[in-house]
C-alpha cells in the first residue's frame, strides 16, 4: 500500500425500496446572501441522522460547505435523493457545460479547500491520494496539452438530499477519469460506483511524480505470477479484446445501465476462489483489499466482512494482449466478481489527442461496484437511492431505461453469453479520453 489507510467509509447494503411518495421540503439557508433555497422532494423512507461520530463529522462538514455557497450555486448543485442525475456520470472530459452541477472552477479557494476536506473525510489517505493524482496531476498534465478539453477546474459536484434535516444524503464527484458516488443512509456509508482512471496513469507534472495505479497493477502481477499452469488455463479468457464490462454508459448523457436490478450472476466464470491454491488466494485478497480500502478503515472493515462471508463465491478472469507474461509495461485486463465486490482493471490504449504520444499501457480504467446478486439481501450500487416506486409499473430506474424506447440503445458488453439479456441496437460515439 502506498499510504497508511486512515479515513472513513464503507459499503453495506442495498437498503430498502423507496416506498410511496409524499411531499417533503428540503430547505437550506445560504450563508453568503441569506437567501433561502428550497427543494421540494417526494423521497420517503429516509433514515434518521446517525449518532456515529465519523458520520456526524461528515454531515457537519457538508452542511458547512452548503452554507458557504451562494443561493445560485446551491440551487445548481442541489437535487433530491432519487434524482436521475445520480446515474448520469461519465468518464469523458467534463468541458463545454456537458454535465450538471457545480464545477470546481465555480468555487472560491476556501470553498474548494472545504470540499476537498470532505473528500478526505470519506476516503482513506490512499483513496484520496488517487483522486488527487487523477484530478490535479494527470489532468494538469493533459491541460498543458489541450486546455479547452482537460482542466482540473472541470470536475463537478452534485448534492443529493439535505444533511441538515435528514440522515439520508449524498453527493457525486463527476469528471474526466474520476467519478465517485458518496452516499450516507443512517449508519451506512458507500462510495460505489467508483470509476477511477488515468491517461497518463504514470508521469511527472510540475516536478511531482505520480503512478496512480501502481498497487492495483503490481499486486495483480504478483497474483498472475503465482498461478499454476492449471490455474492459468482456467483464469485466462479466450476473448480477443477487452474493455470494462460494467463501466460507464456508452456516451455522456446516457444513464448508468448497470445499477439497480442489474443481474451479475452471468459473471460466475473464470477461476473460482475455492479452486485456488493458498498462495493464489492470499495474493487475490491483497488485490481486492486495494480497492475496498480506498474507503476509510472503520467502514471498509464492515464491507470486507461481507465480502469474506462469500469469499468462496469469488471469481477471477484475466486477459492478456499477448501470449507473453504480463509486465508493468504491457497491456492486460482483470476482473474480480464477488457478491459484495466487483472490480475491473483495464489498460485502454492511448486515445484521441494522446494517440501515439502516450504508451498504450499508460491509459488505465478501473471500476469498483457492489453487485446486486439475487442470492444476497445486501449489496447493490447506490444503496437505497437506486430504487423507486412508480405506481404499479416500472419499479427501478434500471428497468425504466432498459424498457423505454428512447433509452434502449445502451450496449451490454460481455466476453461470453449471458442468459436473459435482451439484444440492443448498437451505436458508438468516439470521445477524446
Amino acid at each position: 500500500m502506498k499510504i497508511q489507510k486512515l479515513s472513513l467509509i464503507a459499503l453495506t447494503s442495498l437498503l430498502i425500496i423507496l416506498s410511496a411518495c409524499k411531499s417533503n421540503d428540503d430547505t437550506t439557508v445560504d450563508g453568503n446572501d441569506d437567501t433561502t433555497v428550497t427543494t421540494d422532494c417526494t423521497t420517503t423512507a429516509t433514515a434518521s441522522q446517525s449518532t456515529n461520530t465519523e458520520i456526524e463529522t461528515m454531515r457537519q462538514a457538508m452542511v458547512d460547505f452548503r452554507n458557504s455557497l451562494s443561493s445560485t450555486l446551491l440551487s445548481i448543485g442541489s437535487v433530491c435523493l432519487d434524482d436521475e442525475r445520480f446515474y448520469l456520470w461519465h468518464n469523458t472530459p467534463a468541458n463545454n457545460n456537458n454535465r450538471d452541477g457545480i464545477t470546481y472552477g465555480d468555487l472560491s479557494d476556501s470553498q474548494l479547500k472545504a470540499f476537498k476536506g470532505i473528500l478526505q473525510l470519506f476516503l482513506s489517505a490512499e483513496g484520496y491520494q488517487k483522486v488527487y493524482e487523477i484530478t490535479e496531476l494527470s489532468e494538469g498534465w493533459l491541460n498543458d496539452i489541450m486546455s479547452n478539453v482537460w482542466s482540473p477546474d472541470y470536475y463537478l459536484i452534485d448534492m443529493f438530499g439535505d444533511p441538515e434535516t435528514s440522515g439520508s444524503w449524498g453527493f457525486q464527484l463527476d469528471g474526466h477519469h474520476c467519478v465517485v458516488n458518496f452516499l450516507v443512509h443512517g449508519d451506512n456509508v458507500s462510495i460505489v460506483p467508483a470509476f477511477l482512471g488515468g491517461e497518463p496513469a504514470a508521469e511527472t507534472y510540475n516536478g511531482e511524480a505520480f503512478d496512480i495505479f501502481s498497487d492495483e497493477r503490481d499486486l495483480a502481477l504478483t497474483l498472475y505470477n503465482s498461478f499454476s499452469s492449471t490455474e492459468l488455463t482456467t483464469v485466462s479468457s479466450t476473448s480477443a479484446s477487452h474493455s470494462l464490462e460494467v463501466g460507464p454508459a456508452d456516451m455522456n448523457g446516457d444513464v448508468d445501465p448497470y445499477r439497480g436490478t442489474y443481474d451479475y450472476s452471468g459473471f460466475e466464470t473464470g477461476l473460482k476462489y475455492s479452486d485456488m491454491s493458498a498462495t493464489v488466494q492470499a495474493n487475490l485478497l491483497l488485490v481486492m483489499k486495494e480497492y475496498v480500502y480506498n474507503l476509510s478503515t472503520n467502514f471498509a472493515d464492515v464491507w470486507w466482512a461481507d465480502i469474506m462471508i462469500h469469499i468462496d463465491d469469488t471469481y477471477l478472469v484475466w486477459i492478456n494482449d499477448s501470449e507473453t507474461t504480463p509486465t508493468a509495461t504491457s497491456e492486460f485486463y482483470y476482473r474480480i466478481y464477488n457478491p459484495y465486490l466487483w472490480v475491473e482493471f483495464n489498460t485502454e490504449g492511448s486515445t484521441g489527442a494522446n494517440s501515439g504520444t502516450i504508451a498504450d499501457y499508460n491509459h488505465i480504467h478501473t471500476i469498483t461496484r457492489i453487485p446486486n446478486n439475487p442470492a444476497t439481501d445486501n449489496g447493490g450500487d447506490y444503496g437505497i437511492f437506486a430504487q423507486i416506486i412508480n405506481d404499479n409499473g416500472v419499479k427501478t430506474l434500471y428497468e425504466h431505461y432498459a424498457l423505454a424506447d428512447h433509452h434502449n440503445e445502451s450496449i451490454m458488453k460481455f466476453d461470453y453469453t449471458v442468459k436473459g439479456i435482451f439484444s440492443h441496437h448498437s451505436h458508438r460515439h468516439d470521445h477524446i479520453m
